[in-house]
C-alpha cells in the first residue's frame, strides 16, 4: 500500500508529512504526488489525534441520564427509575471505554471502506485507479473533515452537557441547524450540505482525476452520483430509524 522498496527518496516538498499542508495550499501539485506515490499513514493518524481529542472533550460533558431517559421515552417503553439509574451508571462506566475505541477505529474503517468503494467504482468503468491511490487520495481528501473536528473543540468545550447527535450543528458549516432535529430526514438532508463535505468531494476530483488520468469532468460525475446516492440513503434511513 505504500512507496516499494527500492524507490528514489522523494524530494523534501513530496514528503508524507509536507502533503498534509499541500492538500490545502497546492491541491493539484500534491494529489498528482500522490497518485505518484501514494501514502496514506500520516492522514490517517492525524484524523485518529483529532477524533481522540474531540472524544476527550465530549465524554466528560455527556449527560447519559438525559439521553437515556429521551431514549426510553421515544420508545413508548416504561422503566421503573431504578434500572433507568442502573443503565446510566453502566454508560457511565463503559461509555468513555467504547467512545475511545470508536475514535480510534472509525478513522481507519471509513478511510479503508470508501477506498475500496470508490477504486472498485472507478475499475467498473475501465479506468486504471489502484486501491493504493484509491486510499491515499481518500485519506488526504477527507483532511478539511479533519479541519471542522479541530474547530469543534472550543465550542464543545463551552457546553456543560453535550448529546453527541447535536454535535453536527454547533458548527453551522452546514444546514442542518435550520431544522429541529426532530425532522430526522429533512435534518440529514441539509446536514449533508456541508462546506467540508463539498470541499472534500472537491479534493477528490482533483485526486481521482490525477490517478485515473481523467477528465477532472468525469471523475467529478463518479463522485457526485456516489455522495447522492449516500446522502439519499441518510436520509431515508433517518426517517425510517
Amino acid at each position: 500500500m505504500t512507496e516499494e522498496a527500492g524507490a528514489p527518496a522523494p524530494a523534501s516538498g513530496d514528503s508524507a508529512l509536507a502533503r498534509i499542508p499541500g492538500v490545502f495550499f497546492s491541491p493539484t501539485r500534491t494529489f498528482e504526488s500522490i497518485a505518484r506515490r501514494p501514502t496514506w499513514i500520516a492522514p490517517v493518524i492525524l484524523w485518529v489525534l483529532c477524533s481522540l481529542a474531540v472524544s476527550a472533550v465530549l465524554l466528560p460533558r455527556m449527560d447519559y441520564e438525559k439521553m437515556t431517559k429521551e431514549r426510553l421515552e421515544k420508545s413508548g417503553r416504561t422503566v421503573p427509575e431504578e434500572q433507568v439509574q442502573s443503565i446510566v451508571e453502566r454508560q457511565k462506566k463503559f461509555g468513555p471505554v467504547f467512545g475511545y475505541f470508536l475514535a480510534v477505529a472509525i478513522p481507519i474503517l471509513i478511510s479503508l471502506l470508501t477506498a475500496v468503494i470508490l477504486w472498485g467504482s472507478f475499475r467498473a468503468f475501465g479506468w486504471d485507479t489502484s486501491y493504493p491511490q484509491s486510499l491515499g487520495v481518500t485519506t488526504h481528501a477527507f483532511l478539511p473533515g479533519v479541519l471542522g473536528s479541530l474547530l469543534l473543540l472550543p465550542l464543545i468545550a463551552r457546553q456543560d452537557r453535550m448529546d453527541p447527535s447535536a454535535m453536527g450543528d454547533l458548527l453551522r458549516s452546514n444546514l442542518g441547524f435550520l431544522v429541529e432535529r426532530d425532522s430526522k430526514a429533512l435534518h440529514a438532508l441539509l446536514g449533508s450540505l456541508d462546506i467540508f463535505s463539498f470541499w472534500t468531494l472537491a479534493l477528490m476530483t482533483v485526486g481521482f482525476a490525477a490517478a485515473a488520468k481523467v477528465r477532472r469532468g468525469k471523475a467529478a460525475g463518479i463522485l457526485v452520483t456516489l455522495w447522492a446516492i449516500y446522502v439519499l440513503g441518510k436520509a431515508g434511513l433517518a426517517a425510517i430509524f
